[in-house]
């Protein structure tokens, strides 16, 4: 039956995008259809394997990596017609604003498909290349404090089960926007279900409760933001975000703080904010509203593993140099006024295919400046130590909590976490051990650590899954239910705890 498939590939040598983390799998799957993941699931069940579902290795953590069937999720990337859907009253209200897609449809592709109808993402991340599934299943976030991350405008899943089994899960009856089962030509036997716990356990599942075939997403109208990135420092921008000044006056604000201090004993910051603005026309030769573009023009000539080469030089051969290096590249993306359809100005752009890895962790909106501090505190004593240096600024974006259990935006209504990123450039000496210790100290704020991010969630009782989410236990016990053959395990759930016992 598994022959049926034509795209299946032996002896892969699977890498995500920094080549950092490599899979050897059994066999790699490339389906195209909702039948052929019928068949692959039901075929490693048969000859008791395991199954994982792959997006674009946008992740620098282990949780794409498998032993037996990995599925490459791109060839499932259509739009869906949303009448498929038997609406409730409540969908039929919402239907103008709602996108039901494959999986593996790309964001950048999914922006382009929205823009020819005039509609857009509510939010979206600082990158375009994940695919749909791969960002909601791990709770992949942009910025702005009254913004959840992209799992928070999921409205129904559709995931292949153990078995083959075909579910359509949804909140309960009061918020869904379903009253039965999606109607899929050939599959007659869906299961339809509307639960809160099924529904918030299924929405952030990290890949370990099936494959998610297709999901139906909140959007809106078409809108242009305006965005200004200017210069600060951290004793003006610190009292600012205390008393949530810049977080009340922006719909997305993010800030980029150099490790190191400045001339004026001081840690230099860059303050993006940006706002929602009536649509404006490009000018005749330059965009009106850019950022800088001698900068913009270097990463679109300049070949990347060539800055790739310079910035490890630099970090590996002359350490000394990356404060000024970091002050370098916070100067290379300020901006002023720039304005742009919502996905352009929500992109970073070019730097995005650096080479670099990172950590990021979320903590709850009482506890990120005393984080901050001591992250500074942190990299100035492995400086003085032992000249490990973090190789480029972090980043510190807000975002509202939501009720996805496995979410490291979880938690009460109305409040938001601030998710604090380090990255840093692959290959770099010391870089590894410093997300490390970072991360090690940051579970005393509680800090919870990104998915899809360098993370070490299991690796000590502080990093206990039970420990970091209050509603662990019930993610498990939906968990229980879609994989309790253990179809969908694999060496990254293991390593996090997940396991059925």
């Amino acid at each position: 039956m598994i022959n049926t498939i034509n795209a299946v590939t032996i002896r892969k040598r699977w890498k995500n995008y920094v080549h950092d983390q490599e899979a050897h799998p059994l066999k790699y799957f490339k389906p195209t259809t909702l039948g052929e993941l019928v068949t692959i699931v039901q075929d490693a069940e048969q000859k008791n394997y395991t199954v994982k579902a792959v997006g674009s290795g946008h992740s620098s953590s282990d949780i794409a990596l498998c032993r037996d069937y990995m599925v490459g999720t791109h060839g499932l990337n259509h739009e869906l017609d949303i009448s498929a859907l038997s609406l409730s009253e409540q969908g039929v209200k919402q239907a103008g604003n709602l996108c039901f897609v494959e999986c593996g449809i790309r964001v950048k592709a999914l922006n382009k498909l929205l823009q020819n109808k005039n509609k857009a993402l509510i939010n979206m991340g600082a990158y375009d290349g994940q695919t749909i599934a791969g960002v909601i299943s791990t709770s992949t976030h942009g910025s702005g404090m009254t913004l959840g991350s992209l799992s928070s405008f999921l409205k129904a899943v559709v995931l292949v089960g153990e078995g083959g089994v075909i579910y359509h899960i949804e909140p309960s009856a009061a918020t869904a926007i379903s009253k039965s089962a999606v109607q899929l030509s050939g599959f007659p036997n869906i299961t339809f279900i509307q639960d809160d716990d099924h529904f918030n356990a299924v929405g952030v599942n990290i890949g370990c409760m099936g494959i998610i075939y297709a999901v139906v997403i909140e959007i809106m109208d078409s809108y242009f933001l305006m965005e200004n990135r200017k210069f600060s420092c951290w004793k003006d921008v610190k009292p600012l975000l205390e008393n949530r000044e810049l977080l009340n006056n922006n719909r997305h604000l993010e800030v980029l703080v150099s490790a190191y201090k400045n001339k004026e004993n001081d840690y230099t910051c860059m303050v993006t904010e940006r706002n929602i603005v009536p649509p404006r026309k490009s000018g005749p030769i330059i965009p009106r509203g850019h950022r800088k573009i001698i900068y913009e023009i270097i990463l679109r000539i300049v070949p990347d593993f060539i800055l790739d080469a310079i910035m490890r030089t630099i970090i590996n051969r002359l350490p000394k140099l990356i404060p000024w290096m970091a002050k370098l590249l916070i100067n290379s993306l300020t901006d002023k006024d720039y304005i742009d359809r919502s996905f352009r100005v929500l992109n970073l752009g070019r730097a995005n295919n650096l080479s670099a890895y990172a950590t990021e962790i979320a903590f709850p909106s009482n506890k990120f400046i005393d984080a901050t501090e001591a992250i500074l505190q942190i990299v100035h004593k492995s400086v003085e130590e032992g000249m490990q240096y973090l190789s480029a600024p972090f980043s510190l974006r807000f975002v509202k909590t939501n009720h996805f259990f496995l979410s490291m935006q979880y938690g009460q209504e109305n409040d938001f976490v601030c998710m604090i990123e380090f990255p840093t450039v692959n290959r770099s000496v010391g870089g590894m051990e410093m997300l490390s210790r970072i991360e090690a100290a940051m579970y005393a704020f509680g800090g919870i650590p990104h998915w899809g991010q360098v993370n070490h969630i299991g690796g000590h009782s502080d990093a206990r899954l039970d420990k970091l989410y209050p509603r662990y236990h019930d993610w498990m016990n939906v968990y229980k239910h879609y994989c309790s053959k253990g179809t969908f395990q694999n060496d990254f759930s293991r390593r996090a705890g997940i396991e059925i016992c």
